[in-house]
């Protein structure tokens, strides 16, 4: 079956690569809101031709008022989803070619939204495409969800879960492999006063000894220990990130109140972690899928990003960097490498067979 699965990918992998330079081509930072188009002209254009992509392979689609839309293969509530986004960040920095004009250079495609998330995205549907050619019957739908507020805050799936029934199961191709079961939360601070300068000196100079200092040595098997960063100090303010584990991030605000004295501490952002069942059957199918298509052996492991699966307790990260490589997803000259694409699409391709098999 791997091996049908992967020459579907070969044979299509020009159509695959075509798609992913038009959809990269399409300037989706999200921007003004206009009549609907709630996330601006470059999302709703980049929806719109998620739409068409769908219909095109004669896929049942929906608009979610403009923020989220799916193209759905089969009928039935209860759907294996894969959730993804077509929103991208800005372009800020030097870039070596238009960010908005992908181009092809040392077997990459450059162009933001390239690896966050378009390339990934459509390396998921032609992984479906696959799969579908195999003319096995469906034991429930296949819906694919298209969000273009990802990068702003997720509103979107949040909306989304308002008026449409969560998946039974899926995934989002917009981490790392293999399977993810757990995203660490975020606390940003923001510490101000007349002292502000000694408590930096203090516990921030060395931003080695930080958390020790601030009694945060906190340390758990799913995660490991806090990470600081985004630490700015401007003489008048303090302000940092802290990415927290199973610790709860209430405990992390109390210790830092107890050191801060007279200073004051504001939250800017409080986003739990979350933490899923390494053992459940998504996770042990997902990963059972990338360790066999890859021949590996990895263990289901935690994240320090976010995805739309923080706010979706069904379904989890999955793809598509690969273990040790750097994220550049942000970053002036963002890219994808070709081969690792067609090696995605794949897995993806693979696992749309082994998820449709669970009863």
């Amino acid at each position: 079956m791997i091996e049908k699965i992967n020459n579907f990918i070969d044979c299509n992998k020009e159509n695959l690569i075509k798609d992913v330079i038009e959809f990269v081509n399409i300037n989706s930072i999200k921007s003004e809101a206009k009549k609907d188009m709630p996330n601006g002209e470059g999302t709703f254009l980049a929806l719109t031709k998620a739409i068409k992509l769908c219909e095109k392979y004669n896929l049942k689609t929906k608009n979610i008022d403009g923020v989220m839309a799916y193209g759905q293969d089969g009928f039935g509530e209860d759907y294996i989803g894969v959730f993804c986004h077509l929103d991208v960040v800005g372009v800020e920095g030097v870039w070596d070619s238009p960010p908005f004009e992908a181009t092809i250079r040392d077997n990459r495609i450059y162009g933001r939204g390239a690896l966050d998330n378009k390339g990934p995205s459509l390396a998921a549907f032609y992984g479906f495409l696959a799969f579908k050619s195999l003319n096995i019957p469906l034991k429930r739908p296949i819906r694919f969800v298209f969000g273009t507020d990802e990068e702003s805050g997720m509103a979107d799936i949040k909306h989304y879960l308002t008026k449409e029934k969560k998946p039974l199961m899926g995934f989002v191709p917009d981490n790392k492999f293999p399977a993810i079961y757990g995203e660490r939360g975020r606390l940003e601070l923001k510490i101000s006063g007349e002292e502000v300068q000694k408590f930096y000196a203090e516990y921030f100079l060395n931003s080695q000894e930080t958390l020790n200092k601030l009694d945060l040595d906190f340390v758990d098997e799913d995660f490991g220990k806090l990470i600081i960063r985004n630490i700015r100090y401007d003489k008048k303010d303090l302000i940092f990130t802290i990415c927290s584990n199973s610790f709860s991030n209430e405990l992390i605000i109390d210790k830092i109140k107890a050191k801060i004295g007279n200073l004051t501490l504001t939250v800017i952002k409080n986003t739990p972690t979350v933490l899923k069942d390494k053992n459940s059957i998504l996770v042990k199918t997902l990963n059972d899928v990338y360790n066999k298509v890859q021949n590996e052996n990895l263990k289901p492991t935690t994240t320090t990003g976010n995805t739309y699966a923080h706010y979706c307790d069904t379904i989890i990260p999955f793809g598509p960097s690969f273990p040790g490589q750097n994220g550049i997803a942000h970053l002036p000259n963002e890219w994808i490498d070709i081969d690792d694409l067609i090696k995605c699409s794949k897995i993806y391709g693979y696992a749309f067979y082994k998820l449709n098999e669970i009863d």
